[in-house]
């Protein structure tokens, strides 16, 4: 038995039909994000974008290729929002710098909180989604250590790690709580000060 893709369906070229496409990638993500998964079918899909399901199939193979294109293009916008920083902007401090892209991934991840879920329950029924998944963290992760990096701090992948999952523990769990009782701008405020510490450590020493 293999567990091998079948070749993902071509993109399509005329603008009409890239539309319809993306109107279908829209369609799914709110009905994973309303329903879940398991409630999430081809046919509720099609019927949200407006289009017949026989449409859903001649660009996806299933919900499960389409769960993976939109963990590849959430990607993509994370990536925007999260520009490689190499160093602190000039008349930002390390804290500040911090403050700023935590706002951008705690906006990002709170949008839509279940559709996360999904895909992070998702990671360990489908091993190809998993690695769509793992290889984005790893650009994130590689782009902290380029920025703990350019401060030429010691042991810099180790501070990497840790900054990466200290930041992604905070959003994660603030933006997915109920109802935390603490305000957004109280913890990324906080947060940023706690990440920013790593940076005043070696002088202390």
């Amino acid at each position: 038995m293999t567990n091998q893709l079948p070749p993902d369906k071509a993109l399509p070229t005329q603008a009409r039909a890239r539309l319809k496409r993306d109107t279908l990638i829209d369609a799914a993500a709110s009905d994973f994000q309303q329903f879940g998964y398991d409630k999430t079918t081809a046919k509720t899909i099609a019927q949200r974008a407006g289009v017949a399901t026989g449409t859903f199939y001649q660009y996806f193979h299933n919900k499960d290729d389409m769960l993976r294109t939109i963990a590849k293009q959430r990607f993509e916008l994370l990536f925007d929002f999260v520009k490689q920083p190499t160093a602190t902007p000039e008349g930002s401090t390390v804290a500040e710098t911090f403050q700023h892209i935590l706002s951008l991934i705690y906006d990002y991840h709170k949008r839509d909180p279940t559709l996360h879920q999904v895909l992070e329950q998702r990671r360990y029924c489908d091993p190809h989604l998993a690695t769509i998944l793992d290889d984005g963290e790893a650009v994130l992760e590689e782009r902290v250590l380029r920025f703990v990096q350019s401060f030429n701090l010691p042991n810099s992948t180790t501070v990497a790690f840790n900054l990466f999952a200290m930041a992604e523990g905070l959003v994660h769990r603030h933006a997915f709580a109920p109802d935390s009782g603490t305000e957004r701008c109280h913890v990324i405020e906080l947060g940023a000060e706690m990440l920013a510490s790593y940076f005043n450590y070696p002088q202390r020493k």
